[in-house]
């Protein structure tokens, strides 16, 4: 009884919480660090489903305030169709996903209890300071009771998702293929999953939802092999990469064709490939070596960064011009420091980049000759500034 009257100072104290960004962001960072399996996979992925978990217990909290109802009470129409009646559909998403990617259960509700967690002490937090009365605190026992439901039903979705993956053999050779790429031991050796002898492919494509995978694993698994997720990413071994025009404008990173050990080195080198790729918007089939610079450069900020704060010290940022004037030296840079092949990629003429060009080493040392033998890292070194100051 006493929990109805700290309702409904509950419920202002979740809305202050969940207008503030940062209880977001620190409930996916405590899910992350909790449970590392789940930390792998791509943020925004986890913060999907924290986000759609923590407002369905909200929104099952608000309706029992609006019903008076409690966790698990109702009879048949009770929990399951009125107050945590959302939560099947949320809780099916995360185990259909988690599932797929290959995240054990154990890992999913570390990863939950940890969020769990979180938000709970943050709102006690917050009910302290409002002053806490018992009334207060029986209220937000009653909304952590509607995350135990929540958990419940996570984990029967869960287990039915896994029974089903099972029985199809999914679930085995999904498990091989990410300990074949990670260069884990599984129950499947390697040459269960993939021929001897046989050289492969090993390919990622930019898919990290797995309710929309199909289609492109289809498309990964066209040329044989086998497909499935690694560290919420989409991955293929496959002895026969897909035609480009099958790809279309899904970027996929396919790396030269390896013996099966060598698959994990592929492997580290393609997710470094496709991060490079998607930060430059690039979408297609694209091989790993023609991604060497973008994927080194990528890989190393920090040298970017100073690189740039050496060189580029003297341009803002935030001002248009000065962003033109380090376009205009790529686009330079990237034709061979030939003035009328930058001009036409650039639409200009030719004496436009002449004066950007001196307007640019007016403020820094662009126009300063290489050493002798060093024409070619002079030019990358200074490409590779421009590029991360523009980023």
């Amino acid at each position: 009884m006493g929990g109805s009257a700290g309702r409904p100072v509950v419920r202002a104290l979740i809305e202050k919480l969940r207008a503030d960004p940062g209880t977001l962001d620190g409930a996916v960072a405590a899910v992350r660090r909790q449970s590392p399996l789940v930390g792998r996979l791509p943020e925004h992925q986890v913060r999907r489903h924290v986000a759609a978990l923590l407002d369905v217990a909200v929104s099952a909290f608000a309706h029992g305030a609006a019903g008076g109802g409690e966790p698990g009470a109702g009879g048949a129409g009770g929990a399951g169709e009125g107050e945590l009646g959302p939560s099947a559909a949320v809780a099916e998403r995360l185990a259909f996903d988690r599932a797929i990617q290959g995240v054990p259960l154990a890992a999913l509700l570390d990863g939950f209890q940890a969020g769990r967690v979180y938000a709970l002490s943050r709102l006690i937090d917050e009910a302290r300071a409002a002053g806490a009365t018992e009334e207060l605190f029986d209220a937000l026992a009653q909304l952590d009771a509607y995350s135990h439901e929540l958990r419940n039903r996570l984990i029967d979705a869960y287990r039915a998702r896994e029974e089903e993956l099972g029985r199809s053999g999914y679930g085995a050779r999904a498990r091989a293929l990410r300990g074949l790429l990670l260069g884990e031991p599984t129950a499947a050796a390697p040459e269960a999953l993939l021929e001897p002898g046989v050289r492969y492919h090993c390919l990622i494509a930019d898919v990290t939802d797995p309710r929309r995978a199909a289609p492109a694993e289809a498309m990964l698994g066209s040329g044989g092999g086998v497909s499935g997720f690694v560290d919420g990413l989409l991955c293929s071994a496959t002895p026969h990469p897909p035609p480009a025009e099958r790809v279309g404008q899904l970027l996929v990173v396919a790396t030269p064709a390896v013996r099966i050990g060598d698959l994990p080195e592929a492997y580290r080198a393609a997710v470094v490939a496709l991060a490079a790729a998607r930060a430059r918007g690039l979408r297609g089939l694209r091989e790993v070596t023609t991604l060497a610079v973008p994927a080194a450069v990528h890989a190393q900020p920090r040298i970017g960064r100073f690189l740039a704060e050496q060189r580029l010290a003297r341009l803002d940022p935030t001002e248009p011009f000065h962003r033109l004037l380090a376009q205009t030296a790529i686009t330079y840079l990237e034709h061979g420091r030939r003035v009328e092949s930058a001009a036409t990629a650039l639409h200009v003429h030719p004496n436009t980049v002449k004066h950007r060009l001196r307007r640019l080493s007016a403020l820094s040392d662009f126009d300063q000759p290489p050493q002798p033998g060093d024409a070619l890292e002079h030019s990358v070194r200074w490409w590779w500034a421009l590029r991360a100051w523009l980023d």
